[in-house]
């Protein structure tokens, strides 16, 4: 049986041995952040002509796979081969669904309902009285000018027709304090 020896480095192949260490980790320090590159990325470059630099370590390791399904967060629901069975269920599974949406609703208070209630009806009946006025002047507008006597209602027309489209194109200026 052979002897084993072993000696101590001398301070000069100590200070070689750090700074071979230092080497190391500053090329895996290289190679850390240099970033990724995809097949498809790295094909593109060399098509380009680009210099693409090799990595020294494969890809990311990819999920062990378990050769298995993972199982649902639900319980599975046993589907009927019958038709008819199965249409009840999906109906039935439905509303079980409907039922816990609506479950996680954060309801208003009535207070809050009725208010919200009056804001709508009211913006909607004043809507509707503008509407209907506008539809009205139009209208009054639209019968002088086809009787073709009255050149005051052509001249208003042109005039509700100019402050209409100006009121359009800039409305942004004239309404920005309301927002």
């Amino acid at each position: 049986m052979a002897r084993i020896t072993t000696r101590r480095p001398v301070e000069d192949e100590e200070e070689d041995l750090v700074e071979d260490v230092a080497e190391e980790d500053d090329e895996v320090e290289e190679r850390v952040s240099a970033p990724a590159v995809s097949d498809r990325r790295r094909r593109r470059q060399l098509k380009r002509g680009e210099v693409v630099a090799e990595a020294d370590e494969p890809a990311a390791p990819q999920p062990i796979r378990k050769d298995r399904p993972t199982p649902s967060q639900r319980a599975e629901v046993v589907k009927s081969s019958n038709f008819i069975v199965r249409f009840f269920q999906d109906i039935r599974e439905y509303f079980q669904e409907v039922r816990a949406e609506l479950s996680k609703v954060t309801w208003l208070s009535r207070e809050d309902t009725l208010r919200l209630t009056y804001i709508v009806l009211v913006v909607t009946a004043i809507s509707a009285i503008f509407l209907g006025t506008v539809s009205y002047i139009f209208g009054l507008l639209t019968q002088a000018l086809a009787g073709g006597s009255s050149i005051l209602a052509g001249a208003v027309t042109i005039l509700l027709i100019v402050v209409v489209a100006g009121a359009w194109l800039f409305r942004d200026s004239l309404f920005s304090r309301f927002e």
